[in-house]
């Protein structure tokens, strides 16, 4: 299979941690990979070792699809909104800083960029898939707008799913749970790491490569009839709420 025929996709922040674990997983696959990363030496990196191109920037900038399409020799079978920020802050203390910034990447760069990849994903009869978090459903304590962001992300899933399937796109989330990645930096600390691994039904924390295999499929023609979904990727994490409710002896 040559360039010109492999299918192409675009990773957002693909230069490190889950990002980087769905393009090497894509690329494993048979994908041509585009690497997008604010980081350029990073989004480089991870591009040279799985055989793809780098684009680095920011999400919010425009011309992105345009630059990765033309870098894939001119077409695009796939999108991953994967690029994301989390600024930490109770939200009684939340500035407009933090607002504009966490929904600018996490949900309005995810709309823009899918609205762009639209023409290209029709003539392919590509997918869009979104990372989205278990946060959408738990919030988490001290995350600011990010649960909020999220809970749009999968609603801009929904939504998109239903207008564009005429056209023959599909859009679909992936929510992680807690998956060991640069974004979540408590697993340096061990107490904490095991901490949180005996709360995953699973028994461990997730990596990277498996959230990469579940955008994999979605992005592949197994998915065919799979649109408007969201698959949560987290050990039944978001399930084991009953485990910590005090039980009678």
């Amino acid at each position: 299979m040559t360039a010109a025929t492999r299918p192409a996709v675009l990773v957002t922040g693909g230069g490190s941690g889950i990002g980087e674990g769905i393009a090497r997983v894509l690329a494993d696959r048979g994908w041509q990979v585009a690497v997008n990363d604010l980081d350029a030496e990073a989004a480089a990196a991870v591009a040279s070792q799985v055989g793809g191109v780098a684009v680095p920037g920011d999400v919010e900038v425009p011309g992105l699809v345009d630059e990765a399409v033309a870098r894939c020799g001119g077409r695009l079978d796939g999108l991953v909104n994967n690029a994301g920020v989390i600024l930490r802050s109770p939200l009684a203390a939340v500035t407009l800083e933090d607002v504009d910034r966490t929904l600018g990447v996490n949900l309005r760069a995810p709309m823009l960029l899918s609205r762009d990849a639209l023409p290209h994903l029709a003539r392919t009869g590509g997918a869009v898939v979104n990372l989205a978090s278990m946060t959408a459903e738990s919030p988490q304590l001290g995350g600011g707008a990010y649960s909020a962001s999220k809970a749009g992300l999968v609603a801009f899933t929904r939504q998109a799913a239903i207008e564009w399937g005429e056209l023959g796109v599909r859009v679909n989330a992936v929510a992680p749970g807690m998956v060991r990645s640069a974004m979540a930096g408590a697993y340096a600390d061990p107490t904490l790491a095991e901490g949180r691994r005996r709360l995953v039904p699973a028994g461990r924390i997730g990596t990277p490569e498996e959230v990469g295999t579940v955008v994999a499929f979605l992005l592949s023609r197994d998915a065919a009839y799979v649109s408007g979904e969201t698959i949560l990727v987290d050990g039944a994490l978001a399930h084991a709420l009953v485990r910590s409710i005090p039980q009678a002896p």
